[in-house]
Parts: structure tokens; C-alpha cells; sequence
């Protein structure tokens, strides 16, 4: 039977692309290292890498070989980690920026309602959230836009927690921060601001440009910045005007720092998800939990919308 270190022996093999550097870094023999992968290639029952002097090739068998590997440790790694927060009482809990309101009222709830529960925070881009709970690097995300490798990923568990909606964000000071409604040719020309495609916010402006009959190439996007505070220190700064998630920017408008305004020609709809793990729901603890995080974020969310609304659907 081959071992699981000798699956991590050949990806290291693979990604140094030499036998002799994946041995050095793995404190281990080159011999040992051609033995394992021998064992492999046996198992397989095909030759999984051509060796030359140069390096190592994957061989189109190899290629296969290696994203079953690659799968295998994976879900390795996801169930030790399950079992250790499980016995360990812990979780992570990774949102992106339309949670960024929520989640610490949540954390708070989490902790009345299990004391020895540890609750860890992860505030990241949404697409970043998501890909972490299948490195399972968190157990649950919050997510405000979702790929569509995503949704329909089998490992995924997906349930909506509430809606949003994208505004435009301006200065105080913008000469369109004192309009109600704008429509999408009014702003083409202005330096916009956008996040990264890590974001959720990113890819859902994209969306709902293409919806709205526009594409982003036909607006002046004059920065991208890292993270949603820039963002917003960018827009009230003046630098720029930006399209982003309602929830996520309530704050902000609330104390002042930027005006919020209505796009009205701009399919601004979208969908808040939970995401886990269908591995980690078939724990009755972990289940508990999560069912815990719907119902209350459910709710939060739904407060929050209402006692930050700024203008009717």
C-alpha cells in the first residue's frame, strides 16, 4: 500500500521539478525519493514522470496521477483539522467585506451561546474566503459573491444568508454626491476606484455592468487597490468615485466619510452566501454550529438592512 508521504514526496518532486532539490527539502535521500516514486508509478501502474537531466516531466499519466494526489492530501489535511477544532472546541470564520458589520456581533453570539467555544475572525476578499474553506484553512465564510466553480463545486455546502445591493460611493464633497439617483453614463468617464478580483465586490460590479447592457473596460478605472479600506479612504479622499456593496459601506456613510448614491440603470442586486465544507456538515458539532451562524446571521443581516437603509428598492 503506498503511503501518504510518498504522495507528499512526489508533489514536492513536481513542484521543485528536480528529485534532487524535493530531497533536500525534505530532509530525505535521492534514493529514498526515487524509491517512493517507483512506488508510486507501480501503484499507478503507469509511468508518471519522465527523469532527465535537466529535471523531471509529467508524463500525461502523471498529470492525472498528480491531481489525485493532490485531492487525497487535501482531504487529509481537511479532516485532521475538522477533528482537531472539533475536539479542540474552535473554529474560523472567514468573511468577506459584506459581513464586515455582522461577523463580530456573530462572534459575540457564538461565544454566549458555547463559553468554551474559541472564535476566530478572518476578514478577506470573498473569492479568497471561499478557496480557504476548501484549503481547510477556515470552516465557514461568508461571502458576498461566489464564482461559478463555486457553485457548483460538490465539496461545497452553499446557503443564502440575505441580499445586497451595489451603490456608488462618492466624497462628501463630489459633485454627484448631492444627486438621489445616477445612471451608469454619467459615471464613465470618472476615475473609478476598483478592489482587486479577489473580491467579491469586484466581480459582482463586473456582473451586473454586463447585465446592465455596459462592460467595465468602458469606464476610466484609474486605481486598484489591495483592500476595502483603501478603497474607501480613496473615495473620500477625492482620488476617485467607486461601485460597491451597500452593507459593506453603511458605516462609512453613516459617519460621514463618503455619500452613497442610487445607480439607477444598474442591475445592483446580489446574493450574501454561507459556505462550508460538506465534509465539515456531517459533523453533528460542526453542523451545530453552522446552523447556529445561518440563523443568527439571517437575522443580522436583516437588521442591519433595515436600520441602514438609505434609499427604497
Amino acid at each position: 500500500m503506498v503511503k501518504l508521504e510518498f504522495m507528499k514526496t512526489f508533489i514536492e518532486v513536481v513542484n521543485t521539478g528536480s528529485l534532487k532539490k524535493a530531497a533536500k527539502n525534505l530532509g530525505v535521500s535521492v534514493s529514498t525519493v526515487s524509491f517512493q516514486i517507483d512506488a508510486l508509478e507501480s501503484f499507478y501502474g503507469a509511468k508518471l514522470l519522465n527523469r532527465g537531466i535537466r529535471g523531471v516531466e509529467l508524463t500525461e499519466e502523471g498529470k492525472i496521477a498528480l491531481k489525485n494526489m493532490e485531492m487525497i492530501m487535501k482531504s487529509v489535511e481537511e479532516v485532521k483539522r475538522l477533528i482537531t477544532n472539533i475536539k479542540g472546541e474552535k473554529i474560523v470564520l472567514a468573511s468577506g467585506m459584506v459581513g464586515l458589520n455582522i461577523v463580530h456581533s456573530l462572534q459575540i453570539l457564538l461565544k454566549s451561546r458555547y463559553p468554551t467555544l474559541e472564535v476566530k475572525l478572518e476578514l478577506r476578499g470573498a473569492h479568497k474566503c471561499v478557496q480557504g474553506v476548501l484549503n481547510s484553512e477556515y470552516d465557514f465564510a461568508i461571502a458576498g459573491d461566489l464564482l461559478n466553480e463555486h457553485l457548483n463545486d460538490p465539496r461545497l455546502f452553499v446557503e443564502e444568508l440575505g441580499n445586497d445591493k451595489l451603490v456608488l460611493i462618492t466624497s462628501k464633497e463630489h459633485p454627484l454626491a448631492k444627486k438621489d439617483a445616477i445612471s451608469l453614463e454619467e459615471i464613465k468617464n470618472e476615475p473609478m476606484i476598483m478592489l482587486t478580483d479577489d473580491y467579491g465586490i469586484t466581480t459582482s460590479t463586473k456582473k451586473a455592468l454586463e447585465m446592465s447592457g455596459y462592460s467595465i473596460s468602458q469606464f476610466n478605472v484609474a486605481y486598484v487597490v489591495g483592500d476595502y479600506y483603501s478603497k474607501i479612504h480613496a473615495v473620500s479622499s477625492g482620488i476617485g468615485i467607486a461601485i460597491t456593496s451597500f452593507l459593506a459601506a453603511c458605516r462609512a456613510y453613516e459617519v460621514g466619510l463618503i455619500e452613497m448614491i442610487k445607480i439607477a440603470d444598474l442591475k445592483s442586486d446580489r446574493k450574501i452566501y454561507f459556505v462550508a465544507s460538506k465534509l465539515a456538515m456531517e459533523s453533528g458539532k460542526m453542523r451545530e454550529y453552522a446552523d447556529f451562524i445561518l440563523s443568527k446571521g439571517k437575522q443580522l443581516f436583516k437588521d442591519f438592512t433595515n436600520h441602514c437603509k438609505y434609499f427604497e428598492s
